[in-house]
């Protein structure tokens, strides 16, 4: 099947497709420099966050006994524990999504130039077919729209293989609709020129796009890992001083209790 199933009559198309792809291709950058710095800096975050999440844990330990303590009353471990369950759960959950990318990261296979060229001939083929921006036949079908986003994930991961399996069946199915040459117009092209532009000049101006700058900088990875290490003994020093107020606070008289069952 020809690339060319779609036929416009927008003079600036030419400078909107480019621009569509050069925006994938700027997201897809980003994404990869993202993946790259959890690779570079992952570990010292996650162990960061855990030690902050214990020192929440302990920080609201002391406001939940000084609580009790005012009124003289104990303090039922059940209770307490049920409370610091719901109190840290978006903490929890934050930190299982970090754990996954910090493993998605490290799992990531490098690719060879000649996949990279592969994987960009199949993107490149298959945004002129069925980019929902150019294809509006797109939009309306559901299996269409699933291999475009099936296609953004695999190209974003430079997944060959996955690519690959899209390239055929979005052939087939383009095949199996029988659609021929569309002749479509693309309602205020220019005006949408200025906004994807806007999007790449967004994109490639802050992060992660920007880390690109500090990974590709030797002296800059020391210090940023430098700079980790020193947050992260600052946390380990601020939970013993936590520790200590929570001990301060069962020689005063806060007792703990278990509710037995």
């Amino acid at each position: 099947m020809s690339d060319e199933i779609i036929r416009v009559s927008n003079a600036s198309y030419a400078r909107y497709e480019e621009l569509l792809i050069r925006k994938d291709e700027v997201k897809k950058q980003a994404f990869q420099y993202e993946r790259a710095y959890v690779r570079e800096f992952g570990d010292l975050i996650l162990e960061i966050f855990q030690i902050k999440l214990e020192s929440i844990r302990k920080k609201k330990t002391i406001e939940y006994c000084q609580a009790f303590a005012y009124r003289g009353e104990s303090v039922d471990q059940n209770v307490l524990q049920e409370y610091l369950a719901k109190e840290l759960v978006e903490y929890k959950e934050k930190l299982d999504g970090m754990i996954k990318d910090n493993e998605a990261a490290k799992a990531g296979e490098e690719v060879t130039e000649a996949d990279i060229l592969k994987i960009k001939r199949i993107y490149h083929h298959l945004v002129k077919k069925i980019h929902p921006d150019i294809n509006p036949v797109t939009e309306g079908n559901e299996e269409l729209k699933g291999l475009w986003q099936r296609l953004i994930v695999a190209y974003n991961c430079n997944n060959l293989k996955e690519m690959e399996e899209t390239e055929v069946l979005a052939d087939s199915l383009l095949e199996t609709l029988n659609l021929g040459t569309l002749d479509i117009t693309i309602p205020d092209i220019d005006e949408k020129i200025v906004e994807i532009e806007a999007e790449i000049e967004k994109i490639t101006s802050t992060d992660p796009y920007q880390y690109k700058y500090l990974l590709g900088d030797p002296d800059a990875v020391l210090q940023k890992k430098e700079e980790l290490r020193k947050e992260l003994k600052e946390y380990e020093d601020y939970g013993k001083q936590l520790d200590e107020i929570l001990n301060g606070l069962l020689r005063k008289g806060v007792t703990l209790t278990w509710r037995m069952n």
